[in-house]
């Protein structure tokens, strides 16, 4: 039982360590090969399945209980660890891990889509940014990366030599892959953070404070022209249709620099607050306007309403968000440009909507509710991720940082650290090829799922692993 206790905790950790802050790809493989291990050795497979989740995302995660508190950090980690006892069921009753593995890869499916619209923060792919196995997700998607990762570490837990050749053909098919091809067109851009006068939950009530250090940096740093200024989330959190004296200063600013600005804005719409994209032009006219399709549960809005406020007295602060519908790119000289709205980056179908109807992506976001910890160079990585599987560059902005520009291929060009004053500035390549990941659309992580439940077909019914 000690055994059990000390592969399943170490397993946990080790896996925690592949995603920010430590960022250790391999780390992620090491840590499945340990819980194979407990699961191997185990009389409660499902137990240790749920205490490896468990232990796995109160780690990762632990940034999402900074200013609410501990209890909806567990109870959040509680919901992720619940969707890993399927795992553990699979392997009590076929005794094979490939079957396993396959009821990993349906899990992170299901919870990516529920409850709540889902939560795939910690699937395996995500913590595989800087793996040589990451190109493959412009060809079969984040489940190709989930598989693969979980599949080297089923080879190396018992290592023979045909495993391991097998493992390195496939890390090396991987290297080979042609990356993604360089685009046509281009645009100048400038991002900026402008950062806030201090972090928290109540940054909201700073709102005119937000505007004026982003109004106030782009003037000092936009020193060239630009085709486009880009402003994060929450960067004008008052509806300037409501205050004369934020259009005013929109129209003023976008007329001096003769320059189109797509910030993240607040509006009041008829149902509630909404959360937006807006193009502003020339002269502080509304070119186009996106409305967050995913809105962020217990964030933007809160399910549950009165188990909530238990759980947290903040939850009776906020007020729900409105959700859009459609789908709205803006047009930065003819060239359309996908806005994704920070939770948003996890919804695989929403980027991919974006993507597929756009030459490059804005991701505006806002992290000042998390400064300080883990989350926004997690966002970070997802984002990378999402740039390789869909072939887009793409400006990550926001209030406080990570800020960066990611070309098609994952590859940080430019980033400005957090909590500080800065911006992007840069020419940005356009791009329309559509990866396989995308031509095959929502049929990828069916393929993938049914090619892992042949492996398992084809396995002897007890055959050892490890």
């Amino acid at each position: 039982m000690v055994i059990n206790v000390i592969f399943t905790l170490s397993g946990a950790l080790l896996s925690s360590f592949a995603f920010e802050p430590v960022g250790l790809w391999w780390s992620a493989i090491l840590g499945l090969i340990l819980f194979f291990r407990a699961l191997k050795i185990t009389r409660y497979p499902i137990l240790i399945s749920f205490a490896y989740g468990l232990i796995l995302n109160a780690s990762v995660l632990i940034w999402s209980g900074k200013y609410v508190g501990l209890l909806p950090w567990l109870a959040l980690s509680l919901l992720q660890g619940f969707f890993y006892l399927p795992v553990g069921l699979a392997y009590r009753r076929s005794r094979n891990l490939w079957w396993a593995i396959v009821a990993l890869l349906l899990m992170e499916e299901v919870r990516s889509h529920f409850p709540f619209g889902g939560f795939g923060w910690t699937r395996v792919a995500f913590s595989q940014s800087e793996s040589p196995l990451v190109p493959v997700v412009a060809y079969g998607g984040v489940l190709l990366l989930t598989f693969l990762t979980l599949a080297s570490a089923l080879l190396l837990a018992c290592p023979s030599i045909g495993k391991v050749l097998t493992l390195a053909a496939i890390t090396l098919i991987a290297i080979l892959l042609p990356g993604n091809p360089q685009g046509s067109g281009e645009i100048k851009v400038i991002a900026i953070q402008g950062n806030t006068p201090r972090p928290g939950l109540d940054f909201n009530s700073r709102a005119k404070e937000v505007f004026s250090l982003h109004e106030k940096a782009t003037r000092e740093f936009a020193n060239s022209q630009f085709d486009v200024i880009i402003w994060p989330e929450n960067a004008i959190d008052i509806d300037p249709s409501r205050d004369s004296d934020l259009r005013a200063r929109i129209y003023q600013l976008t007329n001096d620099f003769q320059t189109p600005l797509i910030s993240g804005v607040v509006l009041d719409g008829q149902t509630g607050p909404q959360n937006a994209s807006v193009m502003y032009g020339v002269g502080g006219q509304i070119e186009s306007t996106y409305i967050k399709r995913s809105l962020t549960p217990f964030g933007e809005y809160i399910p549950w309403r009165t188990l909530a406020q238990w759980a947290s007295p903040l939850a009776r602060t906020v007020k729900d968000f409105a959700p859009g519908v459609d789908r709205v790119v803006h047009r930065v000289n003819g060239a359309a440009i996908g806005p994704v709205i920070c939770y948003e980056i996890i919804k695989d179908e929403l980027v991919r909507d974006m993507a597929m109807n756009s030459k490059m992506l804005i991701v505006h976001t806002n992290s000042a509710t998390f400064v300080g910890t883990a989350q926004s160079a997690q966002q970070l990585a997802i984002t990378r991720i999402r740039a390789i599987e869909h072939s887009r560059t793409i400006v990550s902005v926001s209030t406080v940082g990570l800020s960066a520009i990611i070309d098609n291929n994952g590859v940080v060009i430019k980033q400005i650290p957090p909590d500080v004053q800065g911006v992007l500035s840069g020419i940005i390549n356009l791009n329309e090829h559509q990866t396989f990941a995308d031509k095959f659309s929502g049929w990828s992580s069916s393929i993938v799922i049914l090619f892992a439940v042949v492996i398992a077909f084809l396995q002897r019914r007890r055959e050892s692993y490890l």
